[in-house]
């Protein structure tokens, strides 16, 4: 290095930008275990329409997998996770 010259500044952190649906499963997850600040945190890294979205996708495949799962069909499955009678 050439006498004098100072070294360049480091360059500051690369903040990753987060998809919606990893902030829909951060969120959802923060709901579930009751965490309050983390599910506050990942309504930030998106739109509040991407994490409708995002919540939306989540919560068909959940209902999907499930129902597989346990041989049911999708609606029956989503109304007993929700406890409401069967239609």
């Amino acid at each position: 290095m050439e006498e004098g010259r100072q070294p360049p500044e480091p360059l500051p952190p690369v903040r990753r930008q987060r998809n919606l649906f990893e902030a829909a499963a951060t969120y959802v997850a923060a709901c579930a275990e009751d965490d309050h600040e983390r599910s506050a945190e990942a309504a930030r890294w998106v739109s509040p329409e991407a994490l409708c979205f995002g919540v939306n996708e989540l919560a068909c495949r959940a209902v999907v997998a499930l129902a597989r799962e346990h041989d049911e069909t999708p609606q029956h499955m989503a109304r007993k996770l929700l406890n409401l009678p069967v239609a």
